[in-house]
This record gives structure tokens, sequence and C-alpha cells, in this order.
């Protein structure tokens, strides 16, 4: 299924080394925190120099940047989905979807580009259809869909697997009624639903008729077999009783026949606020994504709209606006933590504010691996280290405070590197 299970921990537009260093270490946390929730680092504008001297000298790549946090069509649809050629049988698609619990499943044509959609409300208005009390209405089939509609066993085939408009007969009646009925149609294109009367069997024989469809099991005897092979008449076995293998071979025409060929589609970038609408408002409530061929490469549905509407993100290094990408109150924030006063950035949810007036956000988030009684590896360790030091113009009195020199003496000693060398490390890289 679609995977928007990931929180993205954010940093400030036009990120400084403290932003990145504070959003990669509390991913980190997060992670060992929340084990079956995906917190991706990422920043939001491009990284300055002396950030990525810093990074490439821990051999840490840069996150991921991404300044639109409108939550888009590819982040919550459902790819690879199930699909059904066109010409399929009802009967096989509809078991398809009760195989896999599905509500709908896009029809696709021979060069599987997007055909149409087959949902429950197409199946609803067949199932009406094929339920009105007449003895005998015509369909769209072949002989191939019917043995498969029916899981029938094959008493004699045919050549012919051309697809014909059939009169479907229920042999329900004395074979005087039978030869009236059947005498109004063309012989070549009457289907007869059987059970073991051996005098409608005999005369759709010599009629000629396309095909014979035996319920319950019911065979032919050797001798109408044998003239049915002369007279290249189909005959099929269903196991099913006469009510059941009329309905199924009801349900044997192709799903392109009855599938809703206009089921709006979505292009993967497509915005899910632009979506919602097509959803709500299309036959199956679901919009099928295509790519620039009309290849199917997902589906979205009514439940994804709703269980997914809305990005969730937790904000470091800032609660502003400002310096939030595009999409930001349309976001669920989770948390924020921060340094600087607190911002116009507010949440309808119950957000966690951590704001300290400290000299970096990276001295709250080793503080937050302390309280939680979690070692931070040793590299996002030396990333928010280098993130203080960096941040706080190398210890300047005027920006560190007692906090962050206590916080910063840790991380160096679980690092098992002096204070010192790292400044002096750090003066070479960033030319403090």
């Amino acid at each position: 299924m679609r995977d928007v299970k990931n929180v993205f921990v954010i940093g400030r537009k036009n990120p400084d080394l403290d932003s990145v260093t504070s959003a990669i270490g509390y991913a980190e946390l997060k992670n060992k925190l929340v084990p079956d929730v995906d917190y991706m680092p990422v920043v939001s504008g491009n990284v300055d120099l002396n950030t990525q001297k810093v990074l490439s000298y821990f051999n840490v790549p840069i996150p991921n940047c991404i300044t639109d946090l409108n939550l888009r069509v590819e982040e919550i649809m459902t790819r690879n989905p199930i699909l059904s050629y066109k010409d399929s049988p009802i009967t096989e698609v509809f078991k398809a979807m009760l195989q896999n619990d599905l509500r709908v499943i896009p029809i696709v044509d021979a060069n599987s580009k997007f055909y149409g959609s087959f949902g429950m409300m197409d199946i609803a208005k067949k199932s009406i259809s094929s339920v009105i009390p007449d003895l005998f209405r015509k369909i769209k089939t072949d002989v191939r869909s019917i043995v498969k509609a029916v899981d029938g066993t094959v008493l004699n085939g045919t050549n012919d697997d051309k697809t014909f408009l059939a009169t479907v007969i229920m042999g329900v009646m004395d074979v005087n009624e039978f030869v009236h009925i059947a005498q109004n149609f063309d012989m070549y294109n009457i289907i007869v639903i059987l059970g073991n009367r051996a005098d409608i069997q005999k005369k759709a024989i010599e009629f000629g008729v396309r095909c014979i469809v035996l319920s319950n099991g019911f065979t032919l005897s050797p001798k109408l077999l044998e003239e049915a092979k002369k007279k290249e008449v189909a005959v099929i076995s269903s196991h099913y009783d006469a009510f059941a293998t009329s309905g199924l071979v009801e349900w044997s025409v192709p799903v392109s026949t009855v599938c809703d060929r206009s089921s709006p589609t979505v292009k993967l970038s497509a915005l899910i606020d632009d979506v919602k609408e097509k959803v709500y408002s299309s036959r199956s409530r679901s919009v099928v994504v295509v790519d620039d061929d009309r290849k199917v490469v997902g589906i979205v549905t009514r439940t994804d709209v709703i269980k997914y509407n809305k990005r969730k993100i937790v904000l470091l290094d800032h609660s502003s606006s400002v310096d939030s990408p595009d999409g930001i109150f349309k976001c669920e924030i989770l948390e924020i933590l921060d340094h600087h006063k607190l911002g116009d950035i507010r949440s309808n949810r119950l957000t966690r504010y951590r704001i300290e007036p400290w000299g970096s956000t990276s001295s709250i988030v080793a503080d937050e691996f302390f309280k939680n009684n979690i070692e931070p590896s040793k590299t996002s360790a030396l990333l928010l280290a280098s993130g203080i030091i960096v941040n706080t113009e190398c210890l300047s009195e005027e920006k560190i405070k007692k906090e962050d020199r206590k916080i910063l003496e840790l991380l160096c000693e679980k690092c098992d590197i002096k204070l010192n060398d790292l400044k002096q490390e750090l003066k070479k890289i960033v030319n403090l």
C-alpha cells in the first residue's frame, strides 16, 4: 500500500549547520523511540557551503530537499494495483475483487493502457439486469469465457473462440415450446442452459446451437455427444445448479461491457487537495493514477484521502511560516523544537512544543537523547556537537549558555574526543 507512515523532520529555509544537524539527530532519536514510523530528516532549501563541508567531513549525505509540503497523489496511492483486461469475463474480475478484498479494479486494454474502472456499483447494476424475469436475453460473450465463468468441464469444444452476441435460453419448458422459441433466433448464436432433459438436449444439437451448458454436473449420452461433435456444438458441464449456472453465464460477458468508461484519472504529481472532489464524486469513489502513456501506476480511494489527507512533520530550529516550506498550514505538526521565540505557526492538534533560550537547537536535540536514556550514534553525537559549536560562534560567551556547554561536554565525552580538538578541527573546516 501507500507509505505515508513517514514523518518529515525539517528545519528552516536556507538551513544552517544547526538546522541540519538537529534534524538528522532528532530523526535518529524518534526512529529509536517509535520504530514503526519512519522519521526522515529533510532540508527545505539550499544547504550552505560550511554545512556541506561539515557533513562531508563526517561522511554524512545531505538530507533530501523538499520545498513544498503539500501532499501529492504519488505519496498516498496504492502502487501497482491489481488490474484486469477489458476482455476478461466479469466473473473473473469479481473473483479477483473477492480474493483481494477490493472495491474497485482498474481495467486496461490489450496495450495495458487504462480503459475504465469496475467497482461495486457496476456489480450492483449487472446483478439487477441479470434477474430480469424473462426466458431468454442477449449477452456478448465467447465459449472460452463461459467455461471460465461456470468453472466448467468441456465435453466438446470447438475451434471457434470468437466473441458473439448470444441469445441465452433456459431449457425449462417442454420440447415443443423450446422449438417454438428457438426458431425465432439465429441458431448459431444460441446458448442453451439445460439439465438432464434428453429431448431438449437432442433438439438443441439438431438445431446446431452454438453452445449447450449442462447444470448440476450432468453430461450427454455417448450418442448425443457424438452428434454434438458432428454439429460442432460446444458442450460444457457445470457443477452448479441451473439457477447459478444461468447467472454465471450471464456474467461471462467481457468486463468492458459494464465497466465505467468515464472513471477519472490523475497524474502522480497532482495535489491531493485538487483530486479530493474527483474521488468523492466518482462512481467507484476512487481515481486511477496513470503515467504519460496512460499506463496504470496506482489508485487513490476515498479511504486513502480520509486517512492520509495531511502530511505529518516535526519542525526544528524555527516555528515561523516565513521560514517554512510551502503548504506548512496544511500539515499536521507533531512537534516543534526551537531556541528562538515562538512564531506564528499554530496547530489544531495537541502539538508538543519545546522552546529553550539556548544557543543551539542541536543542544535541545542532544538533551532529548539524554532525557530518554538513549545513546546517540557516534556520527549523530559529532554532528550535534558541531552544530552547537558553529551556531554559538565557537563557544562565544554571548551566544552559548551553560546548558549548551554542559551538553556539548557530554557529547564529546561519548565520542571520546576532546572539546578543544573538535573545536580546532571545525575551525579548519568552516573557517571560524
